[in-house]
């Protein structure tokens, strides 16, 4: 029996070292702790991890290597992490700079980080011609390598070749600005650049998995995309310039790695900053691109930010007037679960839904909760007409077609039923129909109704 415990505690124990191994494990330990809070940003995303005590633990899943910033308040350190690293970061709150410190992983890489930068090049740089430009760039990435290489990294370190690359990418970015920098600081609009420029942009084109996700090759190899895509590099508008380079470069990049960072990267960055509206067009590209499950789920992540008739949300407001013209909204209802069904006078599904509706109304009654019929008819008087004849249940609304409460919930088509919990929060923005037999389990296993 000793045998098989034991045996049992090993095999765990391989589990969650394995585990490890395939992820990067971070242990935080914050002396004299003034925030609740540390923070993670790395690939766009700021990542928040509450301290109990000054401490947590953070496992990051999916990914080779990385460069990332820890922020305590306004106070930041660089780090390079990858795949298998177990990494213990401590400091005092009080004297964050001095006392910051690194233990396991790759530590020598992390102290350069915090003690080599790469500056970006003067105004002046820009002035000069265009081949006395290319000429500074490729001095200031050997000097960059020189310094790097003095640290005498060992040749099979992962972090060598990172480095390298992004000093590569970081300098050869310069190229793409350099029309507009040069045209703009010179006021000189006679600037063409010929075989030479392009063939220098083409130099740095390569597919490299190892750096899929460093930012300074992405942004290169997004940026080339649209100048090298003839048929999109004239567009401008941005939605359909992401489009365009999404498109150019599914069709045109062979790794899949490098094709799933490149798009990954355009369409989180799109939504980010611009939202969900209208983008159909970039899901389809996305989802036809990228398969990776954790990169789908950042995605999803960012789009439900948007997302304003989310799960646990506080719902959209609605404003509606019942049959005596008497005004009310969802806050008159707080306080109770409430049951919304969405529907019009000339929707067929509707009226046979209404049956149900009542019965179901009847079976929950003097419970903590309220149904409410949202009619979105353009004829007031037919709804009217309806509701007066008798054959409703529960407090119905007029609110009229195209309201607020319709497009934040994007409601094309009705009848459509949605459950709040009594905070007026979302439970489910798309609720079982009252002739289905889930509703009432699933009206039942709310807590409080």
């Amino acid at each position: 029996m000793k045998n098989r415990i034991l045996s049992l505690l090993l095999f765990l124990l391989a589990a969650v070292n394995m585990h490890a191994a395939e992820g990067i494990t971070i242990r935080f330990d914050v002396k004299n702790p003034v925030l609740s809070n540390v923070v993670l940003v790395y690939h766009m995303s700021v990542n928040e991890f509450p301290l109990t005590d000054g401490k947590a633990t953070v496992q990051l899943d999916g990914m080779d290597a990385l460069y990332a910033n820890v922020y305590y308040g306004e106070k930041t350190k660089n780090v390079y992490l990858q795949k298998g690293d177990d990494v213990t970061i401590s400091f005092d709150a009080n004297d964050f700079d001095n006392t910051f410190a690194v233990k396991g992983g790759n530590e020598k890489a992390i102290d350069y980080l915090n003690k080599i930068q790469l500056t970006g090049l003067p105004n002046e740089a820009y002035i000069q011609p265009w081949s006395e430009f290319k000429a500074t760039i490729d001095k200031k990435i050997a000097s960059m390598k020189r310094l790097l290489k003095a640290r005498k990294f060992a040749a099979d370190d992962k972090f060598l070749k990172m480095e390298e690359g992004r000093i590569t990418y970081f300098y050869a970015n310069a190229f793409l600005m350099y029309p507009v920098s040069h045209t703009y600081l010179t006021q000189d609009t006679t600037l063409v650049l010929g075989k030479d420029y392009y063939d220098t942009l083409r130099q740095y084109v390569k597919e490299d998995d190892d750096l899929a996700d460093n930012d300074e090759y992405r942004n290169y190899m997004i940026e080339t995309a649209h100048v090298f895509d003839e048929a999109g590099k004239n567009i401008r508008q941005l939605y359909p310039k992401v489009l365009a380079e999404m498109s150019y470069i599914g069709e045109n990049t062979k790794s899949d790695k490098v094709r799933e960072s490149l798009i990954h990267f355009l369409a989180f960055t799109y939504v980010e900053g611009n939202g969900v509206e209208n983008i159909t067009d970039l899901q389809n590209l996305y989802y036809t691109y990228v398969t990776s499950p954790r990169l789908n789920d950042i995605f999803k992540k960012a789009c439900a930010k948007w997302d304003k008739a989310a799960v646990g949300r506080p719902s959209p407001m609605f404003k509606g007037v019942d049959v005596n013209g008497k005004e009310m909204t969802l806050r008159d209802f707080r306080g109770k679960y409430i049951y919304i069904d969405m529907w019009a006078t000339w929707c067929g599904p509707c009226q046979k839904e209404l049956p149900f509706l009542k019965k179901l109304e009847e079976k929950f009654k003097g419970r903590n909760i309220v149904f409410v019929g949202l009619s979105i008819d353009q004829d007031k008087a037919k709804w009217a007409a309806r509701v007066k004849s008798g054959a409703l249940s529960g407090t119905q609304l007029y609110i009229g077609k195209g309201s607020k409460f319709q497009s934040d919930y994007r409601i094309s088509g009705i009848p459509r039923f949605i459950l709040l919990d009594p905070n007026g929060r979302i439970v489910n923005p798309d609720m079982t129909r009252p002739s289905s037999e889930d509703t009432k389990k699933i009206l039942n296993s709310q807590p409080g109704l």
